[in-house]
This record gives structure tokens, C-alpha cells and sequence, in this order.
């Protein structure tokens, strides 16, 4: 058994930031956190949603994979990340199965979360990734 925990965040890819920003401040009634990651060639814009984040991520230029996946699907939902408590111990538990880290590594991602996509087939749909909360 995986100790994934939770949903801890959803991404969904926009073109602007801004009007899906001024959208979901209305419906969540909550402002938004808005951060450049410039590694990543993205601005982000967060929501606490519960235990779980809502994220808008807008490519901020025409290079990298964000911007990679918005020419090839479209704006929406890209991304499901599942939390846990350890992503080593949760690898460890996976070792030996179908599923497995895919080959870009662990991540520094928003707020102090260290991330990993998975290797998975693209039917799902969304990248699946876990993420770690450090502390």
C-alpha cells in the first residue's frame, strides 16, 4: 500500500492568467497567490481549496513544457498531484510495479513542494506527478 494521502494540487494551463485569476477570486472569494517560476518559463496563480490547490499556470514564453502542452492540448486541466508524506518511501513501495518516477527527476515546485512526475499512459489524460510537502 502507497502512503499517497490526498489530492494536493490541480494545474490547469491558461493562455492569460489574469482572466481566469479575476474568475476564480469571485468564485473561491480568496485572492490569489502569484509567483514567477522563471526555470520553468511560467507565471503561476494559487488558490487554497480545502486541503488541496487550485493552480492557473500561464507560460510566459514559447519554450519548455508547459508551453509544449498548451500547443499541443489546449488550455484546461494538465496536471494531478497527489500528496504524500515521503516520496522516497512512497518510490520505495512502488519499486517493482508498473509504476514508476519518469525520467526528469524530483522538482523544486511552488511553496516549498518537491515534486515527481510519473511515467504514465497518456489515456489518463493530466500528468500525474506526487508531491511532497517540506517542511
Amino acid at each position: 500500500m502507497s502512503n499517497i494521502q490526498s489530492i494536493h494540487h490541480i494545474n490547469f494551463v491558461v493562455k492569460e492568467l489574469q482572466p481566469a485569476v479575476d474568475y476564480l477570486q469571485i468564485l473561491l472569494k480568496c485572492p490569489a497567490i502569484v509567483e514567477a517560476l522563471p526555470k520553468r518559463q511560467v507565471k503561476t496563480a494559487r488558490f487554497p481549496l480545502g486541503e488541496a490547490w487550485l493552480v492557473l499556470v500561464q507560460p510566459l514564453s514559447d519554450e519548455g513544457e508547459v508551453a509544449r502542452i498548451l500547443q499541443e492540448r489546449g488550455e484546461g486541466l494538465f496536471l494531478l498531484s497527489l500528496g504524500t508524506d515521503s516520496l522516497a518511501d512512497c518510490f520505495e513501495q512502488l519499486a517493482g510495479t508498473a509504476i514508476q518516477p519518469d525520467a526528469k527527476g524530483q522538482r523544486q515546485g511552488l511553496d516549498n513542494w518537491l515534486v515527481q512526475d510519473l511515467a504514465c499512459p497518456s489515456a489518463l489524460g493530466p500528468v500525474l506527478q506526487l508531491c511532497q510537502q517540506l517542511k
